[in-house]
């Protein structure tokens, strides 16, 4: 099988020849700050050689509203520099205007000071935007799936309502309101959805079009949240019921409609909310960590997925930063003797590589990985 047959027979839960193993957002096949850094050339240069890549693109085309973008009626200004740099966003729309201002210090991560949606008119107003069909542009990702071949499971990500809507509030806020006036939220959640389905119907007639080689894109995989911010201990399994499994899995559906496999994404602490995720049916979970950052084994997750979702991921990504040599190959035996002998199951990082420029400890973890999994992982 080559490196993609076995990730996408994974997901089928098909046979495969070996447990594949798959490197997390890091590839060497398009220009990313990853290939432009020279300390990250010996990663891609064996990422290319033995693993398959697991990478996740942008279709552009969604921005306010979920909808695409209407001329006039956003407007954003940056002001100051260095750890004193903002970034304010104000949107026009029909029942007043919208205000979001970012800390975004250059070269560092943002945070968001104020943001979009403070009280029940900025909801009103939120929803006053008018919805007007995107355009979504997969160039890039098909540009990625032709040069990566058989080496690579190349996805689109999609944003979900749950994501869409969270995101624009402060998050404690955002809690607070599930907790007081959970209908408001789900009236919030209800026109959102709408649009996320409007969206993902045009998105699936994008991804039937022609693509570079003759392929029509059925092997680009739908990518979307599995709302990692609605686990414990921020909300409860049975909001994660409510704001969460219903609108997902009518995304899902429309895609498995379309042709398209289906991935999640969720950090963290899965264990009480996996039965929810199992309601969705997509088709892979990612990136499953392991205790401590995640609350469940790989075993565990194995037992209760029972074939119905291919898991992926496993090997903790902040122990490539720290780990001492030998220790990234013990880590693949263990997991080996889970996995020997079935299917359903991808081994990768449960992160993107965010250091730059690579740390010397890194490499060697990371390339200690590498090999181990191709050595051992044929065995399993």
């Amino acid at each position: 099988m080559t490196r993609k047959e076995r990730m996408l027979a994974a997901m089928r839960h098909q046979p495969v020849d070996r447990v594949p193993h798959a490197s997390y957002n890091l590839h060497p096949y398009g220009a990313t700050a990853h290939s432009k850094d020279p300390s990250y050339a010996p990663l891609l240069e064996k990422v290319r050689a033995d693993a398959c890549a697991f990478i996740k693109a942008g279709i552009g085309g969604i921005e306010l509203g979920l909808t695409r973008r209407h001329e006039g009626l956003k407007e954003t200004r940056a002001e100051g520099t260095g750890d004193a740099r903002t970034v304010t966003t104000v949107l026009h729309t029909a029942k007043g205007d919208l205000t979001r201002v970012k800390r975004a210090p250059e070269n560092k991560p943002d945070r968001i000071t104020r943001p979009f949606i403070a009280s029940e008119a900025d909801i009103e107003r939120y929803m006053s935007i008018p919805y007007e069909p995107p355009q979504f542009d997969l160039a890039s990702a098909r540009a990625i799936q032709q040069a990566a071949g058989d080496a690579a499971i190349v996805c689109i990500m999609f944003p979900d309502a749950m994501d869409s809507v969270s995101e624009l509030f402060d998050f404690e806020d955002f809690c607070f309101r599930c907790a007081t006036d959970l209908p408001a939220v789900l009236r919030f959640m209800d026109w959102a959805s709408e649009r996320c389905e409007a969206n993902m119907k045009l998105l699936l007639e994008a991804a039937r079009g022609p693509a570079p080689g003759g392929d029509r894109g059925t092997e680009l995989v739908l990518h979307t949240c599995a709302a990692e911010n609605c686990t414990p201990p921020m909300m409860s399994p049975a909001l994660y019921a409510r704001l969460v499994t219903p609108y997902l899995r009518r995304l899902i559906r429309l895609a498995h409609d379309g042709g398209m496999l289906t991935a999640l994404h969720c950090h963290g602490r899965v264990r009480e909310v996996f039965p929810e995720i199992l309601r969705v049916g997509a088709d892979l979970l990612e990136p499953i960590e392991p205790p401590n950052q995640g609350n469940i084994t790989l075993a565990e997750l194995m037992r209760q997925a029972g074939g119905r979702i291919c898991l992926m991921g496993h090997i903790q990504d902040q122990e490539f930063y720290t780990a001492p040599p030998g220790f990234m190959t013990r880590r693949v035996e263990q997991i080996a003797k889970v996995v020997r002998g079935r299917t359903g199951y991808i081994m990768s990082p449960t992160c993107t590589p965010f250091e730059f420029p690579c740390s010397e400890i890194y490499r060697r973890n990371y390339l200690e990985w590498l090999d181990a999994a191709e050595r051992l992982l044929a065995a399993a």
